[in-house]
């Protein structure tokens, strides 16, 4: 996946290069950061960067990755000025920095802490919005593999969307009063049986459709569908699988199969990479064996940002990962 938003220790990636995020005094800044000081020894860490004390905002260095990777970045971070009007321009210019050395170095993948939400006072969700933004503008033109880690306590509770999330709300209420009546039936010995148990637990998303409906529009395979679609709207491989987070080896199976069978995941991306209404989007999944659920949250958000137009994939990605569900793309 060539971005995929995680939560957790930036020491336990397994990628060729770690970002730590520093002040001007080349000491870590944050807990993922602390971490890799750790790791290596404090001290050694400290005597490692300490040809580097005099760097400005947003400026770079590489030392030795030791155990952990083949190379570590250290960047200086800014730190948030509510007076200021380059919040934002800072910290871009940061996560540009670092990624265009990631690939003066040839890596292939690297992992990210948030720069600056984590002792340098950027908002979490100001920092994770800079963060995707600057990232995905990157690997839109270049091929490398990103890892963004955030600690727990970094996620922001900030409601991005206030309708999505009334809808999220009722769904996992619905969900209760499901389980909670599944409950009573059982201790009542009232089995799933007759038209009133039928109404209950009724939470299927389509109507009844004839068989023959469902095998027309199967006719043709997913491959077949997304190439087709591909054609009809102009677009690029490379286009579409960039713009559906997806790795161009995934893709490749697409165009060489009829047979291919996606992930759920990678489906969607696609859709979104297509540029899909939600109802296209339903024939799409279909074709590869999904459909998309009134009740489950991934599946809601999906739904909510197709209605809405919302087919920047990292963008429906963060709202994914804010809610705790699989991002879309390769895994």
């Amino acid at each position: 996946m060539p971005l995929e938003i995680i939560t957790g220790s930036i020491v336990e990636q397994k990628t060729d290069i770690i970002v730590s995020c520093n002040n001007s005094k080349m000491i870590a800044v944050g807990g993922n950061s602390l971490a890799i000081f750790n790791k290596i020894g404090y001290r050694k860490a400290k005597k490692l960067t300490k040809d580097y004390r005099n760097l400005k905002t947003a400026e770079i260095a590489v030392t030795s990755g030791f155990d952990l990777c083949q190379k570590i970045i250290h960047v200086v971070s800014p730190i948030y000025d509510e007076s200021s009007d380059n919040n934002e321009e800072l910290l871009f210019a940061a996560y540009n920095n670092v990624l265009n050395k990631a690939k003066e170095l040839f890596a292939n993948s690297i992992s990210f802490p948030l720069l600056s939400a984590d002792g340098n006072n950027y908002p979490k969700q100001l920092a994770l919005d800079i963060a995707i933004k600057a990232i995905g503008s990157f690997i839109k033109d270049n091929e490398i593999d990103v890892k963004l880690v955030l600690l727990p306590e970094e996620k922001s509770n900030e409601v991005k969307y206030p309708e999505l999330h009334r809808l999220i709300n009722e769904a996992k209420t619905e969900k209760e009063e499901k389980r909670d009546f599944k409950a009573a039936s059982h201790r009542l010995g009232m089995m799933v049986a007759g038209d009133l148990a039928k109404e209950a637990f009724d939470f299927c998303e389509y109507q009844e459709a004839d068989l023959e409906d469902y095998l027309d529009k199967m006719d043709i395979s997913f491959s077949k569908t997304v190439l087709k679609l591909i054609d009809e709207k102009g677009y690029t491989d490379s286009e579409v699988y960039k713009r559906a987070n997806l790795d161009r080896r995934v893709f490749s199976k697409l165009r060489s199969s009829d047979d291919y069978q996606p992930s759920k995941t990678t489906a969607i991306a696609l859709a979104f990479a297509l540029k899909l209404s939600a109802s296209q989007t339903d024939d799409l999944l279909l074709k590869a064996g999904y459909s998309l659920s009134k009740s489950n949250i991934a599946d809601i958000i999906v739904r909510y940002c197709l209605n809405s137009e919302i087919y920047d994939i990292y963008e429906v990605n963060e709202t994914l990962f804010k809610y705790n569900q699989k991002q879309l793309g390769s895994l």
